[in-house]
């Protein structure tokens, strides 16, 4: 819908890619602590 005015403002752009960053980055840490609970917890 507002793809013109998204275009005009690269703010908008940077702030989805760092929330997408973000959220690839915890769930990457979730999992990763998940894994070596589980490890440790064998």
């Amino acid at each position: 819908m507002w793809v013109m005015h998204e275009h005009n403002c690269p703010e908008q752009l940077v702030i989805k890619i760092n929330a997408v960053y973000l959220t690839v980055l915890t769930a990457y840490k979730i999992d990763h602590l998940i894994t070596e609970t589980g490890i440790s917890c064998l």
